[in-house]
């Protein structure tokens, strides 16, 4: 921290009008979460598929056998798309007859084929006082000499909602149209909270005498650069103090 401290302070008064008033050095909570996700493949609904899907809602079928016969399609393969449609849902067997789903009736309306995927897991770092998700740390944090203080300003704990998480994984993790086929991320199943990281930060109260102006800079050691959230909190706070 001590190397930090003085690299800080030739930046900052590279320019010989400014003055550093004051610093200090804080904490602030980064929370930590394991978050469990199912994602979907998305694709356009092939002819066949599509030719099927129609018969079984206009026609009875009950063998892989008459629907060969139907679509002049070898039975092996019908067989084999027949066990697919029923695992992802598309199909079902009542009263011996193979029938849609409603969510038979969905694809085939929209002519979009979604595959659900295993689930998935990742990790992700949310900062309630940014209202910000950043990645998942993988540095060292400096180490401070003895306990630090609690940022003092700012909201320490928000409530994270699943829809929240669910943007922010799609806006992420989201694919692109790629032989066809595109990843989505269709739901998020469980939200664990695993620990919290307290983020050292420097702040400098710094007086400009050419502009006669007080400013703060606030370096936050996870995002290794000035933070203008919390400057911006600490000047709209503490403007008037400095003047007195």
């Amino acid at each position: 921290m001590d190397n930090l401290n003085k690299k800080l302070h030739s930046r900052l008064l590279e320019n010989p009008a400014v003055q550093i008033k004051k610093e200090v050095i804080w904490h602030f909570p980064v929370m930590i979460y394991t978050v469990a996700f199912n994602s979907v493949k998305r694709s356009k609904m092939d002819i066949l598929m599509k030719m099927m899907l129609l018969t079984f809602e206009k026609a009875q079928i009950r063998r892989a056998a008459n629907l060969s016969q139907l679509l002049l399609v070898e039975e092996l393969f019908i067989e084999d798309l027949l066990k697919k449609m029923q695992r992802m849902g598309l199909i079902t067997l009542e009263k011996g007859c193979y029938r849609l789903t409603s969510r038979g009736h969905e694809q085939l309306n929209t002519g979009i084929m979604e595959e659900e995927l295993p689930e998935e897991s990742t990790v992700l770092s949310y900062s309630p006082i940014h209202d910000e998700f950043w990645p998942e740390m993988t540095e060292p944090l400096p180490e401070t000499d003895g306990e630090l203080l609690l940022y003092r300003y700012g909201n320490h704990q928000n409530t994270l909602e699943k829809d929240r998480i669910l943007q922010v994984l799609a806006e992420s993790r989201n694919g692109e149209v790629e032989d066809g086929f595109q990843t989505v991320v269709a739901a998020v199943n469980s939200v664990d909270q695993q620990k919290v990281e307290h983020i050292p930060c420097l702040e400098f109260l710094l007086y400009n005498k050419e502009q006669d102006k007080f400013y703060a800079r606030v370096w936050n050691t996870l995002l290794q650069r000035w933070d203008e959230t919390f400057e911006k909190q600490i000047e709209e706070k503490e403007r008037l103090i400095w003047r007195e």
